[in-house]
């Protein structure tokens, strides 16, 4: 482990991003393997959503105990900066990439086998990013790539070995938790992969910290119709379907929505989204109608 003045070395900054890509966009270019998960490549299906957290190779070090396994991106925290201050700063020097979007914690890692020499704790953050602002960062010298959380197909390839998705309180590629069910004396029991088997997807804690950051993430949408003011991006472009909406939820929630419901939902607060009397056509079937976000309300007058 690198020692200098100006850092903690006990305490570590590590970040979860997510950013929720189509799966034309990913087929359209020839990947590296690392770049994007291995159980994602040769997939075959609809152009649907799939979400996806950013990785990084293990840097020795700063994670001796992950070396040749991929990581969230991460680092020090530094003595003269503020929690967000850091993340912000590793965001840049590991990605090449400028968080516009709000970041909140996920909480405090204390496993005491991360490190082989000290106890450090870890600070866990998480945001969500439009893709086309980490793209272009994609492979580089950091070899910068995705792992993917959670799609429509792995949705079913869930379902399959499971059960119906309707026992469970959403599911991802990185835990799960079951529907409470008095009769069954089943209680809110989750599963993570780093509790399984060989079901480990990153080095280290990082899998439990993707798994708590989906959970904050799924939660967003509760109560909301307009989740992307909460998170700060819109992931969908200035135009969009209201199928486009419901696969974006879907994916960020690990469930299955009712379209008709959930059509009705959305457009039943005129002031979430506004059409714009234009068509996409460009899919097969009955062309459908674009919608955008409208423009948020101004603040309050202090007069």
């Amino acid at each position: 482990m690198n020692m200098t003045s100006d850092i903690y070395s006990d305490k570590a900054i590590d970040l979860v991003i997510f950013t929720v890509v189509d799966e034309a966009t990913i087929r359209s270019k020839v990947w590296d393997d690392e770049m994007i998960s291995p159980s994602y490549v040769g997939e075959k299906g609809s152009d649907g959503l799939s979400l996806f957290v950013v990785t990084v190779p293990a840097d020795p070090d700063i994670y001796p105990l992950a070396r040749g396994q991929r990581v969230l991106p991460g680092g020090y925290l530094g003595k003269a900066e503020s929690l967000e201050d850091a993340s912000h700063r590793i965001a840049a020097d590991r990605l090449g990439l400028s968080l516009r979007t709000k970041i909140r914690q996920i909480g405090i890692f204390d496993d005491p086998k991360r490190d082989p020499n000290d106890r450090v704790l870890s600070f866990a953050y998480w945001a969500m990013v439009n893709f086309e602002d980490i793209r272009k960062f994609l492979g580089g010298k950091e070899r910068v790539g995705l792992e993917l959380v959670c799609s429509q197909q792995s949705m079913d390839r869930f379902e399959r070995i499971n059960g119906r998705l309707e026992n469970f309180d959403g599911v991802s590629r990185f835990g799960n938790r079951k529907m409470p069910n008095a009769k069954l004396r089943v209680g809110h029991d989750k599963t993570l992969t780093s509790q399984t088997k060989d079901g480990r997807i990153l080095g280290l804690d990082h899998d439990d910290m993707v798994f708590y950051a989906w959970r904050q993430l799924r939660h967003a949408f509760d109560g909301r119709l307009d989740p992307f003011r909460y998170l700060g991006i819109n992931p969908l472009g200035e135009e969009f379907r209201i199928s486009d909406l419901q696969e974006f939820t879907e994916v960020c929630r690990g469930e299955r929505v009712q379209r008709d419901a959930f059509r009705r939902m959305m457009m039943s607060d005129s002031s979430y989204l506004d059409s714009t009397g234009r068509t996409d056509s460009k899919r097969p079937g009955k062309p459908a109608n674009l919608f955008s976000l409208m423009a948020p309300p101004p603040p309050p007058s202090d007069k």
